[in-house]
């Protein structure tokens, strides 16, 4: 299994580690942004159409040892500071 998958919830899809994690409907997932969110029933089926959370996109890329000029910066924070 990966150790990183993606779960929709809470309006977002969101990345987490499945390591420590398993997604189900109702039940609190810690994902990779800091938050926890709860995926409904249909959260877990279908087509995912919200938005990538951007900040679990940046730690994954980080976790996964991208390319620094493929890891995006977060909010405030330029490749100068």
């Amino acid at each position: 299994m990966q150790r990183y998958l993606w779960q929709q919830a809470d309006g977002k899809r969101h990345a987490y580690d499945t390591e420590h994690h398993h997604p189900a409907a109702a039940r609190a997932l810690p994902v990779l942004c800091g938050a926890t969110v709860t995926p409904k029933a249909d959260d877990m089926v279908g087509v995912w159409l919200d938005p990538t959370c951007w900040q679990c996109d940046r730690e994954i890329r980080i976790r996964l040892d991208f390319p620094a000029n493929e890891i995006p910066d977060a909010p405030g924070q330029t490749d100068t500071q």
